[in-house]
């Protein structure tokens, strides 16, 4: 839970990455949607009764949303956007099973899979939450720009408390009610950002008419 929610400091690093390599101006809608995400996801989380924390641990799950940020600006600012979506995706799984490789002492750790059930398990995670996820996040970053794409990613929490909630019948409390109303309001803040300050700033300027 902890790791999970420190993950997602992503899209701070990616506003973070854009305007001071890319000198991209962060409006104050972003900068007001960022930190309300981060504080919706903090809701989320559910402590682990004041156990201290591994220093180790906070570094590498640091490192994995830096990763994750700076794959995410990479796609948008190189010439990774070139490069077909779907070859995209298949390099970036690709780089991910030779870690994974290595990580199982070149598949001597394997083990085979028991059952049909889990296979089509295992195919479920393959295609959906990885093929699929990362076909789509490339297309986001395209069409829509880093930060963005970074900070409707907060909406993955959400996605997994509500079918803990439908399939597991996990307790949906109001602090968790709290946590997806913030989430969602930032989102929408970034989905509307854009065209709400061209009317603030418009209807500014019809006053000082």
């Amino acid at each position: 839970g902890i790791a999970s929610t420190i993950l997602f400091v992503y899209p701070v690093m990616v506003a973070v990455i854009m305007a001071v390599c890319f000198k991209e101006k962060i409006s104050a809608i972003t900068v007001f949607s960022i930190l309300l995400a981060l504080s919706g996801i903090a809701l989320l989380y559910q402590g682990d009764d004041g156990k201290p924390l591994s220093a180790i641990g906070i570094l590498l799950v640091l490192l994995s949303s830096l990763s994750y940020a700076i794959y995410i600006v990479g796609v948008n600012r190189s010439t990774l956007k070139e490069l077909p979506t779907t070859k995209l995706t298949f390099y970036a799984i690709l780089f991910g099973l030779s870690v994974y490789i290595v990580r199982l002492d070149f598949c001597t750790q394997l083990q085979m899979v028991p059952s049909a059930w889990l296979w089509a398990d295992v195919l479920a995670l393959a295609i959906l939450p990885t093929s699929v996820s990362l076909v789509c996040t490339a297309l986001a970053i395209h069409y829509i720009g880093s930060t963005p794409t970074a900070i409707l990613g907060a909406l993955e929490p959400v996605t997994a408390l509500f079918f803990g909630v439908l399939l597991f019948h996990e307790q949906l409390t109001p602090r968790l009610m709290a946590g997806i109303l913030m989430i969602i309001t930032a989102v929408t803040l970034i989905i509307i950002g854009r065209s709400l300050v061209k009317k603030m700033s418009m209807l500014l300027q019809m006053n000082k008419k």
